[in-house]
């Protein structure tokens, strides 16, 4: 189980995880980091990667929206 606190909104919440996972976030933790500060970055670069992926697949079908400024 992964507990989570977040400081500025004090909200807590627990999330059930197998030992594995629990293990393997615990790996990707660096020395500085809370385990809230590593899902953080972890969601940051996952999105960064979704943003990334969306605008190869608009570029490989050539789906470009022409834009009035």
């Amino acid at each position: 189980m992964i507990s989570a606190y977040q400081d500025s909104m004090s909200v807590t919440e627990n999330i059930p995880v197998s030992e594995e996972t629990y293990n393997q976030i615990l790996d990707l933790r660096r020395p500085d980091e809370t385990l809230n500060d590593t899902l953080a970055r972890l969601v940051d670069k996952i999105k960064k990667q979704r943003l990334t992926d969306d605008i190869e697949e608009v570029m490989a079908r050539n789906e470009f929206v022409e834009l009035d400024l």
